[in-house]
């Protein structure tokens, strides 16, 4: 697990909250929407597109949770990745992020 950082982990936000981060690592899980090139179209929970620069390989999955920098408040770029399959709530993950980011915050840190 060389090069990872748990001092200092990389809260879990929606479209609303990624701008709040520019230049910090960030996890944001999506629906895959398109891939171009080296990056792709994400779709956050919250409904937003997210433009993410990918390090690696295209993902499979239709949802992933992608871990990166934010460059701006409607892109990411990857660092890694990790998919999430072909089924998954998002409307509960949005609302975990307004939970992590809100007055429960004490309790995702």
């Amino acid at each position: 697990m060389q090069g990872i950082n748990i001092s200092a982990p990389a809260p879990r936000v929606n479209f609303e909250l990624l701008g709040q981060h520019i230049g910090k690592r960030v996890r944001l899980v999506g629906k895959v929407e398109g891939v171009q090139g080296n990056s792709l179209q994400l779709r956050a929970a919250d409904d937003g597109i997210v433009t993410v620069a990918l390090r690696g390989a295209a993902p499979s999955d239709l949802f992933i949770e992608v871990e990166g920098t934010v460059d701006s408040p409607t892109a990411l770029r990857e660092e890694s990745s990790t998919g999430f399959g072909s089924n998954f709530d998002m409307a509960n993950y949005n609302e975990l992020c307004k939970l992590s980011h809100g007055e429960f915050r004490p309790l995702f840190v």
